[in-house]
């Protein structure tokens, strides 16, 4: 399997990241805030009128994304990711902090796409509530300060489209892929394959939120609900309870070399599946982990015939 060669987004606390923005550094803050389809909330006006890092741009997971795939907030082709960059004013020497209003939800998707187009220095915040608490007054009249002015349109020059096609191909695996892989009866013996959905969704007791889309899972993969690898305050758990985790529940120690290819990481639209990946490589940044980026809105509708049950 190719090597990821894409910068990781690196996972800070929110001690960490008030330093990191009152420092040196141009550093802009992205709300990458996005919730399911049948929440009431809506994040751009979240975003307009509600408190937000001083400073900040909105990422749109639903524009930022493919205009010709039929599923939702898939990944963008390259230009259509440079061109979003430069109109948030992002320079892609900008060190960039990303966060969202839910913790550690779709905050994970965004840093994951900044890192996997090339873009270095990207850091995700966890988590968000908690750095409003900690927000002092001081750091906040700081800040307004330092923050920069309104960011205007910049020219955001990505990485070559040949190393770009390395990290996508390192780090994202596409429909057909996964269903030669399933229909041979291989995935299992590849991939540890990883399922961010609710158990209910994932056995298929329970309906998926978008209607007329039947649950269940892709055959040879294994349940792990996202909320798994977060603690009762919705922060990433440690490398050590992360270790735990993996070794007491699915038999496998993330400190040894894998004895399959990588790592396998799904949800329902490819959003919550970045917050294993990030889990994952939070114990070991070496660990190959790709995400199906179609992932259950996908499968359920191009392989209906390929869905178990249990």
């Amino acid at each position: 399997m190719a090597l990821n060669t894409s910068p990781l987004a690196k996972i800070v606390s929110p001690n960490t990241a008030s330093k990191l923005l009152a420092g040196p550094a141009r550093v802009v803050p992205v709300d990458a805030t996005w919730y399911m389809p049948n929440s009431p909330h809506n994040a751009r006006e979240q975003f307009q009128n509600e408190d937000r890092i001083p400073g900040s741009v909105f990422f749109d997971l639903d524009k930022v994304c493919s205009s010709e795939s039929p599923y939702p907030h898939m990944l963008p082709l390259q230009s259509v990711f440079n061109s979003a960059m430069a109109q948030l004013g992002i320079r892609k020497a900008d060190h960039v902090l990303v966060y969202d209003r839910s913790g550690i939800f779709s905050g994970p998707r965004a840093a994951w796409t900044l890192s996997l187009f090339g873009h270095e220095n990207v850091y995700l915040l966890d988590h968000y509530k908690q750095f409003k608490e900690d927000f002092g007054v001081e750091q906040r009249k700081l800040l307004e300060n330092k923050k920069l002015k309104m960011l205007l349109p910049s020219t955001y020059e990505g990485v070559p489209q040949e190393l770009f096609s390395r990290q996508y191909k390192a780090q994202v695996m596409e429909f057909e892929e996964l269903r030669d892989l399933v229909v041979a009866g291989k995935l299992a013996d590849k991939y540890y394959a990883f399922d961010a959905r609710a158990k209910g969704r994932f056995t298929g007791e329970d309906p998926e939120p978008r209607k007329g889309l039947s649950s269940g899972h892709v055959p040879g993969s294994m349940s792990l609900p996202f909320p798994k690898v977060l603690n009762a305050k919705g922060h990433y758990k440690s490398r050590e309870e992360l270790i735990q985790l993996f070794q007491e529940e699915y038999a496998l120690d993330l400190t040894l070399p894998l004895l399959r290819d990588g790592i396998l990481v799904m949800c329902g639209t490819g959003v919550t599946a970045v917050i294993l990946q990030m889990a994952i490589h939070k114990v070991s940044a070496d660990i190959p982990v790709r995400v199906y980026d179609g992932s259950w809105t996908e499968w359920a509708q191009r392989a209906p015939e390929l869905i178990k049950k249990s």
